[in-house]
């Protein structure tokens, strides 16, 4: 997926959410606001969101002097994912259900949504796209499963997904994180709550999303050799659909007005779709 206007005024958001999770000084402020400003200037409308993203995170850090400036942020998310009841979780497909709504979970997204309150009116909807019986049959036979991941704090819930589909199959599965601080994304030091019951792979990818061009070897080797890839997140979902050669799924919450348009879904809208 390619940026569009849209894109442009949500990446400055970002930049000024930053900013005041930092309590940065104003001049400091308007700083990384120029930069961010600078940067989508010299963008052309090629690029996904998860490429520029990178670019201007970098600089963030660049000026803060902080390599990892949503930190903050990203150990709230984990506190309060890992204080919620999920003992209405009873099915694989409650767990793919929770695993998605744990989606909210998103420090770059257009729109914030709660996370307690997504669970309480998501939980009992029907997906607007919804591919979970083919994925069942798949994990019938599959023995590996790559699964990207995405946000810290939604990375709870996909342990929760990944410790259902072990107990009931058989499978092998590779958890695909980024190379390094990137946004409130999971990187290797927060999956390692995941290591008991999935494989961390650190796919060397400096962007919001899971970008080819910027993969290590291994993790474009599992990719390509996994019986089933899931892809979490929008981010993903921008820098793979119509992008890698393969078949995968999809599984995220429609959180701006641009990837709505994209899958024909609205804003808000549960997505579980193979492409």
């Amino acid at each position: 997926m390619t940026i569009k206007p849209d894109c442009i005024t949500c990446i400055m958001n970002q930049t000024l959410k930053v900013a005041k999770l930092l309590e940065v000084d104003d001049a400091t402020a308007k700083k990384l606001l120029d930069s961010t400003a600078e940067i989508l200037i010299q963008q052309d409308l090629d690029r996904t969101p998860p490429q520029i993203a990178k670019e201007t995170y970098q600089k963030i850090a660049e000026i803060t002097g902080i390599d990892d400036p949503v930190a903050k942020a990203k150990q709230i998310a984990t506190q309060m994912a890992l204080g919620v009841d999920t003992s209405i979780v009873k099915s694989l497909h409650d767990a793919v259900k929770f695993a998605v709504i744990g989606n909210v979970i998103d420090f770059g997204a257009q729109k914030q949504l709660d996370l307690n309150e997504t669970i309480a009116s998501h939980f009992h909807r029907h997906f607007g796209i919804d591919d979970f019986e083919t994925f069942e049959k798949e994990l019938a036979w599959a023995k590996t499963m790559v699964y990207i991941g995405d946000n810290t704090g939604e990375h709870i819930f996909d342990k929760l997904l990944i410790k259902k589909i072990k107990e009931i199959y058989d499978i092998e599965v590779f958890y695909f994180v980024r190379g390094a601080p990137i946004i409130n994304d999971v990187t290797v030091k927060e999956a390692a709550l995941l290591e008991d019951v999935a494989t961390i792979v650190d796919t060397g990818v400096p962007t919001p999303g899971f970008d080819l061009g910027y993969a290590n070897t291994r993790s474009k080797k599992l990719f390509e050799e996994a019986d089933i890839v899931l892809a979490k997140g929008m981010g993903n979902y921008e820098s793979l659909y119509d992008v890698c050669d393969r078949t995968l799924y999809y599984l995220f919450i429609v959180k701006c007005s641009v990837v709505s348009e994209h899958i024909g879904q609205p804003v808000g809208e549960l997505v579980f779709t193979k492409h």
